[in-house]
């Protein structure tokens, strides 16, 4: 029995733009405001093309290696199992931490919307009952988790494009001055702006469930990251020409639409926000259970994980384990330290994957393309990417660094121990 390929282009694109739009576009204008005023806007298009060369390297390891699995896959072809298994290690504790972090936050805007309803319900209990409807869309096959993805993602984009095509109907030059930028507060501007990209590579480690992977993953990839560059763009211009500082607050986007629409815009964002989490949530868990479904595969954790539900073809074990490790996590408060270190694991992923890039197109002796374009992209990407990785890795306190260092200690003792089971058996 094997997975099902059943993601076509559009399911790929959406786990991407969920991998991608979660909780931090409600919370990502006012702070970029706050750095780059009304230059803002634009750091998202000349940023996110800096970002376009960690995706367009991403882009050319999946049109070669179609397995799910993803980074994974990657680093086991290009250095062997035990960088590979520590990419899926530290890896999979940083979507982890993330499932249980974005959880938390969407019952506070659940909370906001039914103050009422929600005050009397145990937030440990809609933290079980919500684990357990995550788990059991992905148990029934990817081919309805998509579906589901693909209604929470019009409930959230639907709102949001509504509020951007009533605020650039209303924009006037005078909300358009630009005023001068310091050059100190680039640096930080560039770093919050890959944050707000982070995720995309969700579509890679389902590789094994897309439809002609070699075509639609990086097509996914590129066209839906621009597509959110853009996005970022026009909410971030909607923002700075109708928002002040005196009647912003803690959440921007309700802002904004509290100023245009009104009481009812606010509460439209405020359900998009909800959506727009949920719709993460489930992309998250629809990718990172297949991380350890491909280890499994790969002989790198037991062969239990790798088990398919004889029904659905679903990774029905490594679906369930990821189920209960995001509750414990979000019932134990576990996941602070991890979430601590999330971006910073998925930087080095990010790296990691595009030294294999270079590594796997040398040894294999990939085709140089032949227009100048592509030929110059295919010298100079990898390399930026690399600088990109290492620029904003190094923005990240030591106090994450201790913590990656511990994670990669524990999962060589992990790979250690279950590289002498396997030779034991």
């Amino acid at each position: 029995m094997q997975l099902k390929r059943e993601i076509g282009l559009i399911g790929a694109s959406l786990l991407v733009i969920n991998g991608v739009i979660g909780a931090g576009i409600f919370a990502l204008p006012a702070k970029m405001d706050n750095i780059l005023g009304n230059a803002s806007p634009i750091a998202f298009l000349v940023f996110g093309i800096l970002l376009l060369s960690v995706v367009w390297s991403f882009s050319q390891l999946a049109a070669k290696f179609q397995n799910t699995g993803g980074p994974v896959v990657y680093t086991e072809k290009a250095f062997g199992s035990a960088v590979s298994f520590q990419t899926g290690w530290i890896y999979y504790l940083a979507r982890a931490a993330a499932l249980a972090a974005n959880a938390h936050v969407l019952f506070k805007y659940a909370g906001f919307l039914l103050a009422d309803a929600t005050a009397y319900l145990n937030e440990s209990f809609m933290v079980i009952v919500l684990c357990a409807l995550l788990t059991f869309i992905n148990l029934i096959g990817v081919k309805r988790a998509i579906r589901f993805l693909d209604g929470l993602t019009l409930l959230k984009l639907l709102p949001i494009v509504i509020l951007i095509g009533f605020a650039l109907s209303q924009i006037g030059s005078a909300n358009l001055k630009m005023s001068p930028v310091a050059i100190s507060d680039v640096g930080a501007a560039a770093l919050l702006t890959l944050y707000a990209f982070i995720g995309f590579e969700t579509v890679l480690v389902t590789s094994g469930e897309t439809k002609e992977a070699k075509k639609n993953v990086p097509l996914a990839l590129m066209s839906t990251v621009i597509a959110t560059a853009i996005l970022y763009a026009l909410v971030q211009l909607s923002y700075v020409a109708f928002v002040n500082e005196s009647n912003s607050d803690s959440t921007p986007l309700i802002a904004l639409a509290d100023t245009l629409l009104g009481p009812w815009g606010a509460w439209m964002i405020a359900m998009a926000a909800v959506f727009s989490i949920a719709a993460n949530l489930l992309a998250a868990m629809i990718s990172t259970s297949r991380l350890t479904f491909a280890m499994a595969e790969s002989q790198a954790l037991p062969k239990w994980f790798s088990h398919l539900h004889k029904k659905y073809s679903t990774p029905d074990h490594s679906i369930i384990t990821l189920g209960v490790i995001a509750c414990l996590l979000s019932l134990s408060g576990g996941f602070i330290w991890l979430a601590m270190v999330s971006v910073l694991s998925r930087l080095v992923v990010y790296f990691l994957c595009t030294l294999a890039l270079l590594k796997l197109r040398s040894e294999q002796d990939w085709p140089l393309p032949s227009a100048i374009f592509k030929k110059l992209m295919w010298f100079a990407l990898p390399y930026i990417s690399i600088v990109v990785c290492i620029a904003a890795a190094f923005q990240s306190s030591y106090k994450a660094w201790l913590m990656l260092a511990a994670q990669v200690f524990i999962g060589f003792i992990l790979y250690w121990l279950l590289s002498h089971r396997k030779l034991a058996n």
